[in-house]
């Protein structure tokens, strides 16, 4: 651990720093880790970077990172039944996201001119997951109907962890592009781990089904109000299921940063 930091504490005397702000886009791979989260999906999407260093000789800068990706799309067929016999079925759609908002100290490793320089990021923040759920209308003038068509899902919790990774510069590898270094590739391999545990929708591995009122609801569970039209009967039915875990992932990262 001492030679570590006695290299990082080189890297910033000699780096030669002279800039002072990153901006960047970058796509996120978040992927959990089974044994923590057995059925996540690996969360896919978009995000945002910006950096800004206070320091005139360290290269050492106070990042704010922004991603927001989806999981799991599905639409699933599901059947739902009274006690009078009476059914209806109809098309379900899913939809299951997670954000995250991080703020990191952003420690730059190696002289700024060099074709590949390093970082070294630890990060806190804020993720958010959430999924939306629509029941199609069943066309079904005799039975039953949802009250609610559409129900929502969040869980928003604090979250630790870390990002190690490289950045390319695009001068050097493409000659007749811009000389002041200032275009990058950026490739990273992160950490992100919760404080408490989280909560998310079990989409990904639900099946088509058929759902009666005889089915005992848990505490985890998403449920929906349908009301039979002919009998004026309301019943309550499973939708989704809810996982209560802790938050472990591990994250790949590729994007484009202008130094500045």
């Amino acid at each position: 651990m001492k030679s570590i930091l006695l290299f990082l504490l080189a890297s910033i005397s000699f780096s030669g720093f002279s800039q002072h702000g990153q901006i960047g886009t970058f796509i996120p791979i978040d992927i959990p880790i089974k044994s923590e989260m057995p059925k996540m999906g690996t969360n896919v999407g978009f995000g945002f970077s910006g950096a800004y260093s206070p320091f005139y000789t360290a290269p050492v800068f106070l990042e704010f990172k922004a991603s927001w990706g989806s999981y799991s799309a599905k639409t699933l067929q599901q059947t739902y039944m009274f006690d009078n016999g009476s059914q209806t079925t109809t098309d379900v759609s899913y939809t299951s996201s997670m954000h995250k908002y991080l703020l990191g100290t952003k420690v730059m490793i190696g002289r700024d001119y060099r074709a590949v320089r390093g970082y070294l990021t630890p990060q806190i923040g804020v993720a958010n997951f959430k999924t939306k759920i629509v029941i199609a209308d069943p066309l079904d003038e005799d039975d039953c109907q949802p009250l609610d068509r559409e129900t929502t899902q969040r869980f928003a919790g604090f979250v630790y962890g870390g990002e190690i990774g490289a950045q390319i510069s695009m001068e050097k590898l493409f000659k007749g592009i811009s000389s002041e270094n200032t275009h990058k590739l950026t490739i990273s391999a992160s950490y992100l781990s919760g404080f408490n545990h989280f909560e998310y929708v079990n989409v990904r591995y639900m099946q088509d089904e058929v759902h009666d009122t005889q089915v005992t609801h848990t505490s985890g569970d998403i449920n929906a109000s349908f009301i039979n039209v002919t009998t004026n009967q309301i019943h309550e039915h499973k939708i989704a299921e809810v996982y209560h875990t802790n938050l472990r992932m591990i994250g790949i990262n590729i994007g484009y940063t202008i130094n500045f």
